[in-house]
């Protein structure tokens, strides 16, 4: 694939903010040129993580006041999934559609498709929950994650790939000829190998390639802890978002991985900029910096610096868990980390 703009910056998803016209300002002002719909958990328990893209799953249970969901077994899981299979037949989007209830967000899309926004966008982002983190967190009513239940794991998957599509039609209507990008968040695959985990490396790579097939234009994964990095490089992403603040040397040991994913026109989002109190010691003259040494640290491996040019750059995380003033820091120096390496690089390829 093509990338023409290095080092633009994007944001992960989530906000600690209420309201998403708090955010709209942010997000014109440090990200012009992939803008993204925020999701804000602190409003409602219907904006977390799994309950964002639980709208429509079947045999759904939701308690809203004690902030639990599940699903059942129960009278009726047949003709809900009858019902389900059926949507999914048809190929029909609009039954996974994400409701303003569960993404008030989603109401920023229309804003930024305004034509003075519009001109400077390069792409349009959306995020989903993947399917092995929504798989692990949702349980039936044995308190058991779906995701090991093969029939259950072959609806999420659907339900995920058709919210994915159904999204970006939304993405399609609204920004007709502006290319998309769909991050699938994964912050469970940070167990994956270790001893709590029962996660088996061929279902991970196959679930996730089952949703990627569901999209159409670029698709990525969000994975903010560390990992097998070779694991996700073995997928069809193509575009690996990290946190690249504390976890570039466990990706540095994935060299012949992280290379093949580069030469087939990979992308690295690298999350140089920490979403934690360590924002209060940085500026982005020294983030800048460590992303250099991050840049030499892959060099070292092997791994051609002008692959690593095809970059774009976010904060590490989300910002939900953040007071509200560092969440606003956090995107102001990642706009700043942009342009700094934006303007160095102009400048080399001018000279």
């Amino acid at each position: 694939m093509e990338f023409k703009y290095p080092f633009i910056a994007t944001g992960i998803g989530s906000f600690p903010h209420k309201e998403e016209k708090e955010v709209f300002s942010l997000i014109l002002r440090d990200f012009p040129h992939i803008p993204f719909w925020p999701q804000l958990p602190k409003r409602s328990f219907l904006e977390g993580m799994v309950a964002q893209y639980s709208e429509g799953f079947p045999s759904l249970k939701l308690d809203e006041k004690n902030q639990k969901l599940w699903v059942e077994t129960s009278s009726g899981f047949e003709k809900e999934v009858e019902r389900f299979y059926l949507s999914v037949e048809k190929g029909e989007t609009d039954p996974f559609r994400i409701s303003e209830d569960y993404a008030g967000g989603l109401r920023l899309l229309k804003d930024l498709s305004r034509e003075e926004v519009r001109k400077k966008i390069k792409y349009i982002k959306g995020q989903i929950t993947g399917p092995i983190t929504f798989g692990l967190a949702l349980t039936d009513q044995e308190k058991k994650p779906i995701f090991y239940d093969p029939t259950w794991k072959e609806i999420l998957i659907h339900h995920l790939s058709f919210k994915a599509r159904w999204l970006e039609k939304r993405f399609h209507d609204l920004f007709p000829g502006i290319p998309t990008i769909l991050f699938f968040d994964e912050p469970g695959l940070s167990a994956f190998g270790s001893a709590f985990s029962g996660l088996n490396r061929e279902e991970v790579i196959l679930s996730l390639n089952e949703c990627f097939n569901a999209v159409e234009g670029l698709k990525g994964v969000h994975c903010c802890g560390n990992t097998d990095w070779s694991l996700l490089l073995s997928t069809r992403l193509d575009i690996l978002s990290f946190d690249a603040y504390g976890y570039i040397k466990t990706l540095s040991l994935y060299p012949k991985e992280l290379k093949a994913f580069l030469e087939r026109g990979g992308i690295l989002a690298w999350g140089i900029v920490p979403t934690s109190e360590e924002i209060l010691k940085e500026d982005a003259q020294s983030l800048v910096k460590r992303f250099r040494k991050g840049v030499e640290i892959l060099s070292k491996e092997g791994i051609d610096p002008a692959l690593l040019q095809r970059a774009i750059l976010t904060p590490s995380c989300g910002t939900a868990s953040l007071p509200i003033p560092l969440a606003e820091r956090v995107c102001e120096l990642t706009a700043e980390v942009s342009n700094l390496l934006r303007e160095r690089s102009s400048s080399s390829v001018s000279s």
